[in-house]
């Protein structure tokens, strides 16, 4: 299944996908990240084999197409058509409250990009309805209960809303074109973690591949 971001689709020099599978073959200039739910962001100068640890990656190379894998995380695809400069990230949680966001817009700036002009794109991600947390966010449900969660019958537990978080804070940092898809990995075609857990399979065989590249 192939799902595109209307919002970015209206740009003719970049092509853009979310994809419920990974097609290797299909893109041999394909870079993606061994991901580490950090902030570590890396700029893409040429092709590369290997995967180096991160959640970031950013280029203006033309035909070099970056790849984020995400299961229930948020993919956020990023490009500045002024700059023609294109960014991707994987953010879940830890991640998103670490700084992987603010990460990659600093490093599409140090390319030339400038945050007013870029526009953003969340792919599928697990839906509030969907996602139960318990004492694993502490700092956010004091900080930020009202905003960004809703309680569960189960006693200390809460639903998160992830992808709301993710778009305020690309709000917060200037980012004036923001698109949610929308999609529930959850309720989806598009592999899920929590999903997979529901059913009683300890892991998933594949990820969701979120690619963006300069044509």
């Amino acid at each position: 299944m192939l799902l595109k971001c209307p919002h970015l689709s209206q740009f003719s020099s970049i092509d853009h996908a979310f994809l419920n599978a990974t097609p290797d073959k299909v893109f041999p200039s394909l870079v993606t990240l061994k991901q580490v739910h950090g902030i570590k962001v890396h700029r893409i100068t040429e092709t590369r084999k290997d995967a180096p640890e991160g959640d970031g990656l950013v280029t203006n190379v033309r035909g070099i197409v970056l790849g984020i894998f995400t299961a229930d995380c948020g993919p956020v695809l990023f490009y500045d058509p002024e700059a023609n400069i294109i960014g991707a990230c994987h953010a879940g949680w830890r991640g998103a409250k670490a700084g992987i966001l603010q990460a990659t817009l600093r490093e599409m700036e140090i390319l030339g990009a400038q945050r007013s002009r870029i526009h953003a794109s969340l792919g599928p991600t697990i839906q509030q309805k969907n996602y139960e947390v318990g004492p694993e966010f502490p700092d956010l449900i004091r900080e930020s209960y009202d905003t960004y969660f809703v309680p569960s019958d189960k006693k200390g537990h809460h639903y998160f809303n992830l992808p709301l978080y993710i778009c305020q804070q690309l709000k917060a940092e200037g980012v004036k074109g923001i698109y949610d898809i929308g999609c529930d990995t959850f309720t989806s075609y598009f592999a899920s973690r929590r999903r997979s857990l529901a059913e009683g399979y300890e892991e998933i065989s594949i990820d969701n591949l979120s690619t963006i590249a300069i044509i």
